[in-house]
């Protein structure tokens, strides 16, 4: 072990009469990959914000650098080397990236008192070089990918001088490509003396970078182990948990549709410029087809065509036989489609209002007929996916930013079901949620279509896709590379297509050499 650069000593917190940490103590030492480990409520992000200054602990000492403190305050806690990226991004949409990357920081030579634009923007290159990045610097963040957006914020972490960076599921949102560049990055930081807290519900992951993982549970710490103790993926999850997990969560679909199953969506050539190339594909009712592509390939930008968030060149779509003419989200949830988004900060859950509102909104004339709102229904309305999902909170008047990552997915998803859906577009339907919360999302995705749901699946966590999909469409460049039936489906299969396409000379018809 080497020198220790933070030591977090008895540190409690409660909200009401919720313990979210409870006497936890562990140290960190410098020049190390330290990851937090624990279900959605273990006290892992409470943690975060007590380091980051964003709320003091009602008892404990933290000590950073050998000096000791009771609590943090957000302009302590840089000045102390902290620096947070947070799952949900915290950018400036409408500024460019050197803005982002330096919204604090005066120039070196404060005398100036000007902010030299050219000054910046070659610091920022010189920053996105040191790790192989291509971004523009005077590139609206609203338009990067969400991967680029995450390394931003990584580089303006690190450009604020900062020695502790804490990451927040980094990776909920990247696909496998852009998580290995992620994952290169921090043992280059890591090798060059930066201390990375880490957290991650994806088990393989923490495997691969950590060097040290601690694991909370229900606000207590369990265990501090070292990487090199030969624990299994497995073992790992059980202790998270605090159950047997030894059947794990993934596993590979074998039922099949009957043969006669008719098709309940055809889309037709579809085509924008530099995104998407003549696509064309079905889904059949109650059916799963898992969209699955590395960075450039085009599924997140389909995903939006196909809901009518992002305008298409050339295509159509058939639903239920008829061609929908005009694809606009409002037309799409007229026909009872709806889309679950990546990002539910951005797009989906209301923050500012209560979560039992936030159940309501789809279906609010129905619960509140005349004009007047009927609070016995919408609270009968919320609770029965309360309990469905078994959603933990305090009040349903509480406001969804009370909840945890995993039962904000969760709200998520009920909202999306309150229009009673024939067809359900998601994206990403498991980021940034432990293995509990995402064994029961699985399966209850996977139940929707005992009830006639048909679901459209774009994800990059490949074991997730395996487990959900009758079918896999695989995208490549723009185009669709390949669709695997029943019995040609696994995680070899579909990153051969993902990675060379239909036209290598080990493909026939689109489809890979089969991997048994």
């Amino acid at each position: 072990m080497g020198q220790t650069v933070l030591s977090i000593q008895d540190i409690s917190k409660s909200y009401g009469v919720v313990q979210a940490l409870d006497n936890v103590s562990f140290s960190v030492s410098k020049g190390e990959i330290h990851t937090l480990l624990g279900e959605n409520g273990a006290g892992k992000s409470t943690l975060i914000r007590i380091l980051s200054g964003e709320t003091p602990p009602d008892s404990g000492v933290l000590e950073i650098d050998g000096k000791k403190f009771t609590s943090l305050n957000p302009n302590l806690s840089r000045h102390l080397g902290i620096s947070v990226v947070h799952q949900e991004l915290t950018i400036f949409g409408n500024m460019m990236v050197y803005e982002n990357i330096f919204p604090r920081q005066l120039p070196d030579n404060q005398k100036e008192k000007l902010i030299r634009k050219k000054d910046i923007i070659a610091r920022v290159n010189d920053n996105m070089k040191k790790f192989g990045l291509d971004i523009n610097p005077l590139e609206k963040m609203n338009d990067l990918r969400l991967a680029n957006q995450q390394m931003v914020e990584i580089i303006r972490a690190l450009s604020e001088n900062a020695q502790i960076v804490l990451l927040d599921e980094p990776t909920s949102g990247l696909n496998t490509q852009e998580t290995d560049l992620l994952m290169n990055i921090l043992k280059q930081l890591r090798d060059r003396g930066y201390t990375i807290i880490y957290i991650s519900h994806r088990i393989s992951e923490v495997m691969q970078i950590s060097d040290q993982i601690t694991i909370l549970r229900d606000g207590k710490h369990i265990d501090t182990i070292s990487n090199n103790e030969n624990l299994t993926e497995t073992e790992l999850i059980s202790l998270m948990v605090g159950r047997d997990f030894s059947s794990g969560i993934y596993s590979v679909k074998n039922t099949k549709l009957p043969e006669d199953t008719p098709t309940l969506l055809d889309v037709r050539s579809f085509s924008k410029k530099n995104v998407i190339k003549d696509t064309s594909f079905s889904v059949r009712k109650g059916e799963v087809l898992g969209v699955f592509g590395l960075e450039g390939s085009g599924t997140y930008e389909l995903s939006k065509m196909l809901f009518g968030l992002q305008g298409i060149d050339t295509g159509e779509i058939l639903f239920e036989g008829t061609k929908i003419e005009n694809l606009t989200p409002i037309n799409m949830i007229s026909h009872k489609i709806v889309y679950l988004n990546n990002n539910r900060k951005d797009a989906g859950i209301f923050f500012d209002m209560s979560i039992a509102d936030n159940f309501a909104t789809p279906r609010i004339n129905d619960l509140s007929p005349h004009g007047f709102l009927n609070y016995q229904n919408i609270s009968e309305h919320a609770m029965q996916y309360i309990r469905q999902f078994s959603i933990m909170l305090g009040s349903i008047y509480d406001k969804p930013s009370s909840l945890s990552g995993g039962n904000q997915q969760k709200l998520l998803l009920s909202i999306c079901l309150g229009i009673k859906p024939k067809l359900i577009i998601v994206n990403e339907p498991t980021r940034g949620i432990d293995v509990g919360a995402k064994s029961e999302i699985l399966k209850f995705l996977a139940g929707l279509t005992q009830q006639d749901v048909t679901i459209l699946c774009f994800s990059s966590d490949l074991p997730e896709l395996i487990t959900l999909s009758d079918r896999i469409m695989v995208m490549n460049s723009g185009k669709i590379s390949g669709i695997l039936e029943q019995g040609e489906i696994s995680e070899k299969n579909v990153m051969k297509l993902a990675t060379v396409g239909s036209t290598h000379k080990g493909l026939t018809n689109g489809k890979p050499d089969i991997v048994e």
